[in-house]
């Protein structure tokens, strides 16, 4: 930093740009997208200034500068000559974006995204499901098949079970042939870990929840749409269930442990 920029430095709340650790542009950007996610300014409102903005991280104006500039790529700000950096109409922000909705997820709110994240699975892949009974290949179920036998595989491996559920999830869409379904797998990759991440995992939970899967499968190999739309929505249904039971948790991590919990920790 410049000899004018330590004249101007004012002290800070939490610690000064001389005892903060110094961090690069990436993570400058994680700091400042969680900010504005997080509401600290409002629609419309202006920044802090780049120089003030470095003192407080404690980082240079060039860092600042670059994190700023993503921002704006990523649509959730914009600058304006004499009128300094704003924040977007939140209405403005592509949410579907992977760097968004990390942001957003790795902020305060996590409960409300994953709320709304669920919220969006549940209109979106029930209709894939019936869609894919009705128009997929049997080579494109085919692969919904592999990504089950994966888990199957998995046995009680909460981690090894991860990957081919969400391959399962993917599949579905892609079984559909809507290109517009297909890219809506990197928002369902998100929406699954989330749902890992908040969900309670029981021994034995990935095993539990393969029937679930199977009845997906089963009814798009059959070429029955009504019943594979209502077997995803059976499969969502008990997730967003234990969803609200693992934020239950945390809100009393505190507290005596819970009482193990009957039901899958399904995705």
């Amino acid at each position: 930093m410049d000899m004018s920029d330590q004249k101007t430095r004012q002290p800070l709340s939490s610690s000064t740009a001389g005892n903060a650790p110094r961090r690069g542009p990436l993570s400058v950007t994680e700091e400042l997208a969680r900010r504005v996610l997080g509401g600290e300014w409002q629609d419309g409102s202006a920044l802090p200034t780049e120089l003030e903005l470095a003192e407080e991280l404690g980082v240079a104006r060039t860092s600042v500068r670059e994190a700023l500039t993503r921002l704006k790529a990523k649509g959730l700000l914009a600058s304006r000559q004499k009128a300094g950096t704003r924040v977007l109409p939140r209405m403005q922000w592509n949410m579907l974006d992977e760097d968004v909705l990390r942001w957003a997820w790795s902020g305060d709110d996590r409960v409300e995204m994953a709320r709304h994240l669920m919220q969006m699975r549940r209109i979106v892949e029930p209709a894939a499901s019936e869609m894919a009974a009705t128009v997929a290949s049997d080579a494109a179920i085919a692969g919904i098949e592999r990504a089950y036998r994966g888990m199957d595989a998995a046995g009680m491996d909460p981690v090894a079970y991860a990957g081919p559920d969400l391959d399962f999830h993917r599949a579905i869409l892609s079984a559909t042939g809507n290109p517009f379904l297909v890219a809506f797998g990197a928002t369902i990759e998100a929406a699954l870990r989330m749902s890992f991440e908040l969900s309670t995992r029981q021994p034995g939970a990935p095993r539990k929840s393969l029937p679930l899967h199977r009845d997906v499968l089963d009814h798009i190999w059959a070429r029955r749409p009504a019943e594979a739309r209502k077997a995803m929505e059976r499969l969502l249904g008990i997730t967003e269930s234990n969803i609200q039971r693992g934020v239950a948790q945390a809100a009393g991590a505190a507290a005596s442990p819970a009482a193990p919990s009957t039901a899958p920790d399904v995705s």
